[in-house]
């Protein structure tokens, strides 16, 4: 057993000692060593007695005395915890007139740090191959999720395409049913003038009856983007000849603005809203009015496949961008 190995290493350490003193002393004293060697014979029988009956009932004591159990084994090989165990075991029961050399203790432990950064990197390893696993696994994840959404995109646009076709179909239908409009008014969004530069711009405004200069004060107004009144023409002017410049006119009524405002000054540039007013009814106390973008549909345009509206001389829009249509009074 291992502490009777422990106790006899003891008891010899304490034979030599006496025997040493018996030599230095003399024959005197060989009565009182033989008495001391039968003494600690008698300690250690009773010491190896002691130890067992503790040994049974105590693990705890020496820290090589505990037994490495199942569960803290290590199946790929010998754990640092045991390697450390076996190595205090083997100091504890080593020769004490032979004892290990501290070169050899030396290797033996730069042998165990070796073993417990080998098993660190090891596990630091096994985390990073974990790592590249885990991050293979979700760049397959993001590449499935990317071709999913191409294949989304794909399949929006071509249900653009033939929605698309579908509205395109619906306009040449829509513009077949409505060349029976033709005569009729037409309203579009299209209400303002675009200056890009200052010079002269012609337009047309359409009239449901004849001017009548002597009833209010018949205008045109321009306005800013800010909805203010930049510049106003006078649809009751007069030539030369003292006669009304505008009198029965009705219908589309050319003219024309030089891009100034009503001091004579440039207007920016930007896109200017043209209306006018005219004809006051005397009973209502209400003007006639029109604006740019409105009149009687002259005639019904195709461009490949496509129906336009054909609003005067100045202004053609595609059929979808009329937003009324109504018979003339």
């Amino acid at each position: 057993m291992t502490v009777s190995s422990s106790n006899n290493s003891l008891s010899y350490t304490s034979d030599a000692t006496a025997r040493t003193a018996q030599t230095e002393t003399g024959g005197n004293d060989t009565a009182q060593s033989n008495t001391n060697t039968s003494t600690n014979s008698t300690n250690t029988n009773s010491s190896t007695s002691s130890t067992a009956s503790t040994s049974s009932t105590d693990s705890t004591g020496f820290p090589g005395d505990t037994p490495i159990t199942k569960e803290e084994e290590d199946n790929s090989g010998l754990s640092s915890e045991a390697f450390m165990r076996l190595f205090l075991e083997q100091l504890k029961n080593q020769d004490p007139t032979a004892p290990m050399d501290t070169q050899e203790i030396l290797t033996q432990t730069a042998q165990l740090t070796q073993v417990e950064a080998q098993t660190q990197m090891k596990k630091a390893m096994e985390q990073m191959t974990s790592a590249m696993e885990s991050m293979q696994k979700t760049n397959e994840k993001t590449i499935e999720a990317q071709q999913k959404l191409i294949e989304t995109q794909e399949k929006m646009l071509e249900t653009m395409g033939t929605l698309a076709g579908s509205i395109q179909d619906s306009s040449i239908i829509g513009g077949y049913n409505t060349i029976g409009m033709i005569g009729n008014i037409a309203e579009t969004p299209y209400v303002a003038l675009n200056v890009d530069k200052n010079e002269a711009i012609k337009f047309s405004l359409y009239f449901d009856e004849p001017i009548d200069p002597t009833k209010g004060q018949p205008k045109i107004t321009i306005l800013d983007k800010d909805n203010k009144v930049v510049r106003e023409i006078d649809l009751a002017a007069k030539d030369e000849n003292g006669k009304y410049i505008y009198e029965g006119k009705e219908g589309y009524v050319e003219l024309e603005w030089d891009t100034r405002d009503n001091k004579g000054n440039y207007v920016d540039k930007g896109d200017y809203v043209i209306k006018a007013e005219y004809n006051l009814d005397s009973n209502t106390n209400q003007y006639k009015q029109t604006q740019l973008g409105r009149g009687e549909v002259e005639s019904i345009l195709f461009d490949a496949g496509v129906p336009y509206v054909k609003l005067g001389d100045y202004l053609t829009v595609p059929i979808i961008y009329v937003t009324s249509y109504y018979k003339k009074d």
